[in-house]
C-alpha cells in the first residue's frame, strides 16, 4: 500500500479508473455473496464434530452458488470493458478509454480465480489456520511490490501490465495454497469438486441463514462497494482518485480486521457445535476486551496525523483526501464490538436482527448522500459512511450488553483501562504532527511510520501496565509462542 500507491497516483485520472476496478476485485475477495457465510458456519460445526463428509458437501454446495455469482460478474465486467464510459465519467482521451477497457477485461478473465480463493478460505478458516493462506499472500505481495520497479520505471506508466501481473500472481499463490491443503489435510479435492453442485439437503439446511446472509451482502454492496462507482459516474475520475486514498486506508483496516477477527468467528461456531453457551459468552467477552486497544489505538493516530501521512505518501495534489481519510478511518473505531457481535448473531442464527441492522446501513448512507452531495461533493460519501456505521455500531453495542447481561455502566468499565493510553496517544500525536515532514518522499513516509509505530507501542505498554486482564492475555499469548 505504501510503496505501490505513490507510483499509481502520479496520474490521478487513470488511478481513479484503476481504483474502481480494484474495488470490485476487493469486493469479490471478501464479500459473503449469501451462502458462503452460512456454509462456513455449518461446515465449521461439522468439522468440530469430526464429520468430514458433510463438511465437504456444504463447502461444495456453497461454492456452486458462488460460481453462479462469479460467472454473472465476469459477464458484466466483459460487457463494461466494451463500454467503460458506462462505469466512469470524464474519460477524456482514447488512451484512458483503452486503459479502462483493458483493466475491466482482465478483471472479467480472472474473476473465476475467486472461486478457488474462497474455497480455500473455508477449508483453512474452519480449521482456524488462515495464517497459511496469509503466508502465501505475503510471498505473492512481495513479487507485486517488486514489480512496481518494472511497470512504473522512469518514462513508463504501465498500469494495465501491473494489474495483469498482480492477477497472475494471485492465481499462482492460490494454486500453491491448494497443494498445501491437499498435503496438510489429505483433503479429498476430487470429492469436493464433484460436490460443487446443487444439493436439496444442504439448501434446506442453509437457506434460512443464507438468505439473511445474501441480504446482508446486498446491503454491504450498497454501503461499502458502490461509492467509487457512484463518484466516478456523478463526480468524475479525479474525484474517485481523491476518495480512493481514503478508501484505500479503510480497505487496509478492513483487511487487517478481517484477518484478525475471522478465526474468532469460526471459534464461535465451534462453541455452538458443542452446545457450550457459557463458554461462548466468556470467549466473546475476552475477544471484545482484549482486541479493543488493538483496534482503537492505530485508528486514533492515523486520523490525527492524516495530513503528514497524505502529503508524504501521495503528495499535495491529494490534499482533499485528508478529510476523507479522517472520516473513513473512524468507520472502524468500534470494530472490536461490531465484528464479534455479528459473529454471535450468525452463530445463533438471529436472522431478524441481521435484517434490521443491514437495512439501516445503506438507508442512512444513501439518503445522506442524496441530500448533501450538492453541498459537500465527495466529502458527503465519507461523512455519511461514518454516520451510518455509528448508527449500526450503537445498536451492536446494545446487543452486546444484552447478550452478556451487563448494565451500560458496567460495560464501560470493561474498556476503562484504555483511558490513559488513549489520552497519551491523543496528546503526543497533536504535539508532534506540526513537526513531521510533509513533502512527498519515501524517506519522509518512513519517518512518519516510525513515529506512528513508536507511539502505538508506548500506548500498548501503558495498556499492559494499567490493565490486569490485558496483561494476563498478553503473557498467555507470549507463553504459547515460547512453547512453539
Amino acid at each position: 500500500m505504501f510503496i505501490v500507491i505513490p507510483y499509481l497516483t502520479s496520474e490521478p485520472t487513470v488511478y481513479g479508473i484503476y481504483s474502481v476496478c480494484i474495488s470490485f476485485s476487493i469486493f469479490l475477495a471478501y464479500a459473503d455473496l449469501g451462502f458462503l457465510g452460512a456454509g462456513q458456519k455449518y461446515a465449521a460445526e461439522y468439522f468440530a464434530k469430526g464429520n468430514r463428509e458433510e463438511e465437504i458437501k456444504v463447502i461444495g454446495f456453497t461454492n456452486f452458488i458462488l460460481l453462479i455469482f462469479l460467472l454473472l460478474f465476469s459477464l458484466g465486467f466483459f460487457i463494461l470493458s466494451t463500454h467503460p464510459q458506462l462505469l466512469v465519467r470524464d474519460i477524456e482521451s482514447v488512451q484512458q478509454g483503452n486503459v479502462a477497457s483493458s483493466l475491466l477485461l482482465i478483471l472479467a478473465i480472472f474473476t473465476p480465480t475467486t472461486l478457488l480463493q474462497r474455497l480455500l478460505q473455508m477449508i483453512f478458516g474452519i480449521r482456524m489456520e488462515d495464517f497459511i493462506i496469509q503466508r502465501s499472500n505475503i510471498i505473492g505481495s512481495v513479487f507485486k511490490i517488486l514489480s512496481v520497479l518494472w511497470f512504473f520505471r522512469k518514462g513508463q506508466y504501465d498500469i494495465v501490465g501491473y494489474f495483469l501481473f498482480t492477477q497472475i500472481i494471485n492465481l499462482i499463490a492460490t494454486l500453491i495454497t491448494l497443494l498445501i491443503a491437499r498435503k496438510r489435510y489429505n483433503y479429498n479435492f476430487r470429492g469436493l469438486f464433484r460436490s460443487i453442485c446443487f444439493s436439496k439437503v444442504v439448501f434446506a439446511k442453509t437457506k434460512s441463514l443464507a438468505f439473511a446472509s445474501l441480504f446482508i451482502t446486498i446491503s454491504w454492496i450498497l454501503y461499502y462497494e458502490l461509492d467509487s462507482v457512484a463518484i466516478g459516474k456523478l463526480l468524475g475520475a479525479n474525484q474517485v482518485a481523491i476518495y480512493a486514498i481514503g478508501l484505500m486506508v479503510l480497505s487496509f483496516f478492513r483487511s487487517i480486521l478481517g484477518i484478525l477477527f475471522s478465526p474468532f468467528g469460526v471459534r464461535f461456531n465451534h462453541f455452538i457445535g458443542h452446545g457450550d453457551e457459557e463458554g461462548l459468552k466468556s470467549f466473546y467477552l475476552q475477544v471484545v476486551s482484549v482486541l479493543a486497544p488493538i483496534v482503537v489505538f492505530p485508528i486514533i493516530i492515523i486520523a490525527i496525523l492524516a495530513r503528514p501521512i497524505v502529503f508524504s505518501w501521495v503528495g499535495s495534489d491529494y490534499s482533499e483526501s485528508i478529510i476523507v481519510i479522517q472520516f473513513l478511518v473512524f468507520c472502524n473505531i468500534l470494530a472490536f464490538v461490531t465484528y464479534p457481535t455479528n459473529f454471535m448473531l450468525i452463530a445463533k442464527e438471529r436472522q431478524k436482527v441481521l435484517y434490521l441492522i443491514n437495512i439501516l446501513l445503506p438507508f442512512v448512507f444513501w439518503i445522506g448522500i442524496i441530500v448533501t452531495i450538492k453541498f459537500w461533493g465527495v466529502y458527503s460519501f465519507a461523512i455519511f459512511k461514518l454516520i451510518a456505521f455509528l448508527f449500526s455500531a450503537v445498536y451492536f453495542y446494545r446487543l452486546m450488553i444484552e447478550y452478556l447481561d451487563l448494565r451500560f455502566i458496567n460495560s464501560l468499565k470493561v474498556f476503562s483501562s484504555m483511558l490513559w493510553p488513549v489520552l497519551f496517544l491523543i496528546l503526543t500525536s497533536f504535539a508532534i504532527k506540526d513537526y513531521l515532514p510533509e513533502e512527498k518522499s519515501k524517506i519522509n513516509l518512513l519517518v512518519i511510520a516510525f513515529f506512528i509505530g513508536v507511539l502505538i507501542m508506548f500506548s500498548f505498554g501503558i495498556q499492559y501496565f494499567v490493565s490486569d486482564n490485558w496483561r494476563k492475555q498478553v503473557r498467555k499469548i507470549l507463553g504459547q509462542f515460547k512453547k512453539k
